[in-house]
């Protein structure tokens, strides 16, 4: 629970807010681009109407049922984005003949085969009933199609259904039918689609006609889209069609188009053609972002916990590091604090003398550890190098030579394998680095055993290894040696007079090098190496 708050009190807003912002560039770019494809569907669409509608009028039907024929061919939808498309047709007086319907159905009576029936839905139903049909076939797409099996062309299948019954005002002559209820009867159920309260049918006589196959459908059925945002669009293109026609009314003569996509010009020279359409930019960007916002906002939350999770670390290794130097600390100041009240009392010239050395001995100890905090310090914060070149098997000889009083005390002996070595870097940067090496191998080599320091160069570094006769590190503390005051063996103590900060030191050397330290065991004792990336 406290990281959870800690995160979204700390990284998370902050990446929430990158990525909100990148997918908020990326549904610009993406709706700019969709447009012009939303244009292109739009016209593709255009095209495909006037093609039925050469199509329709080319055939063989009596002219007064071409336009019914007609508009159970207009679909109301864009391929993509659930777009709606409306198109009308105008004759060349500028009345209507035809145009896209909200709500289209066909059927084919009993043993005939042909789809010659056409449902006029639109006029008998209100908002809330093509909601209300819509809602229906969207829930379950098999009512979009029946297929019955009463004496009909399907009784060999085994479809379950039986006929489909719809009662309303009929025209036999243009095979046309306005339902007021339309029943699907199967063998063990019915299933009423629709039953209109419309004022259209007061006064008149209804028809109750049975048919073998039924094919029903309606523009406010989506891929994705609710009836209801669909039925929104629907009103969108509605207006823009309206605005267009209002500007410029249907005429053979010429053609009209409007910013939002509408447009009328002439088919053939015989009719006029107007359509406009309506889509979602929003939504059509959600629909092809959904995976991509899915994906990052995985990775930006992904990323605010390992964020918090090396913050956390960072505040730590702080925290540890105050502690460890505090601690490195307060035994100096102990023993100064100490020997100087003792210096205040009368006591024999002759520990005097000795206790002024040890405040001078402790008083150096603080310098040398402060002076190495501060170098680390600088190291850490990334301070500019003073770069030359120079050979680094020189430098290393420099440092070694002066130790050979140390080795000796130690009965130590020192093997030196250090090829010409040009390189480019901070020497003394460098030789402190070198030298706090050469100080923990002086420190922790066996009495009478050898220290081997070798330089050589492979796979495109150059490796400086210090190795000394020894007890093994233990493995868990190898990955922790280069962190300021750790010592994981409790042998390793300010005893024996390091500060714990040699090996922070070398590591952040080499690091500001671009290179890095590395620990490990060999058989005759502990070996750490400099890295170095070997370039000019």
């Amino acid at each position: 629970m406290k990281r959870r708050k800690r995160i979204w009190s700390g990284a998370l807003p902050l990446f929430l807010g990158f990525w909100a912002l990148m997918l908020a560039v990326l549904g610009v770019v993406t709706i700019g681009s969709q447009k012009a494809d939303m244009q292109n569907q739009a016209e593709h669409a255009r095209h495909a109407v006037a093609e039925q509608y050469r199509e329709v009028w080319a055939g063989d039907a009596a002219e007064e049922k071409k336009p019914y024929i007609l508009s159970w061919r207009l679909s109301g939808q864009l391929s993509a984005g659930d777009g709606i498309f409306l198109s009308a047709f105008y004759d060349p007086d500028g009345q209507l003949l035809t145009r896209t319907p909200m709500a289209r159905g066909c059927a084919c009576l009993p043993g005939t085969g042909v789809y010659n029936w056409f449902f006029q839905l639109d006029p008998v139903l209100s908002e809330d009933e093509q909601l209300a049909l819509a809602g229906l076939l969207r829930k379950n797409r098999d009512l979009q199609q029946f297929y019955g099996t009463s004496g009909g062309l399907y009784e060999t299948r085994a479809t379950g259904g039986l006929y489909c019954e719809v009662v309303g005002v009929a025209d036999p002559e243009l095979e046309i039918v306005y339902p007021k209820t339309i029943t699907y009867v199967y063998e063990d159920r019915s299933v009423l689609i629709l039953d209109s309260d419309s004022d259209f049918f007061s006064g008149k006589a209804l028809t109750t006609l049975r048919f073998d196959a039924v094919q029903l459908t309606s523009a406010l059925v989506g891929a994705e889209a609710s009836p209801r945002a669909l039925l929104r669009r629907w009103r969108e293109a509605e207006a823009n069609l309206e605005q267009l026609l209002a500007f410029s009314p249907p005429e053979r003569s010429r053609a009209a188009s409007s910013s939002n996509g509408s447009q009328s010009s002439s088919i053939d020279g015989a009719v006029v053609l107007a359509s406009a359409y309506a889509y979602s930019p929003l939504g059509l960007a959600a629909q092809s972002l959904w995976l991509t916002a899915l994906l990052t906002l995985a990775a930006a939350a992904a990323m605010a916990a390992y964020t918090d999770h090396k913050q956390r670390q960072a505040l730590q290794r702080q925290r540890d590091f105050t502690r460890a130097a505090a601690h490195e600390l307060k035994t100096p100041l102990a023993v100064l604090r100490g020997h100087a009240e003792a210096l205040r009392e009368d006591i024999a010239p002759d520990k005097r003398a000795q206790y002024l050395d040890i405040v001078l001995e402790e008083s150096d100890r603080m310098a040398a550890l402060v002076g190495q905090l501060l170098e680390l310090s600088r190291l850490d914060r990334g301070d500019s190098l003073r770069r030359e070149t120079f050979d680094l098997g020189d430098l290393v000889r420099a440092v070694w030579s002066p130790l050979s009083l140390q080795l000796a005390r130690k009965d130590l002996t020192l093997e030196l394998d250090l090829p010409p070595c040009t390189i480019s870097g901070d020497r003394d940067k460098l030789r402190e680095a070198v030298e706090n090496l050469a100080s923990n191998a002086l420190r922790h080599c066996t009495p009478g055993g050898q220290i081997q320091v070798r330089l050589t160069r492979e796979n495109g570094e150059i490796r400086l290894s210090v190795c000394n006769d020894g007890p093994a590190i233990a493995p868990e503390d190898l990955a922790h040696l280069f962190e300021p005051f750790y010592r994981g063996d409790r042998s390793r103590s300010r005893d024996q007079g390091g500060t714990g900060l040699g090996l922070a030191i070398a590591q952040a050397a080499a690091q500001a090098h671009g290179g890095r330290c590395t620990a490990e065991n060999l058989p005759n004792g502990p070996s750490f190496t400099i890295l170095l990336p070997d370039r000019p």
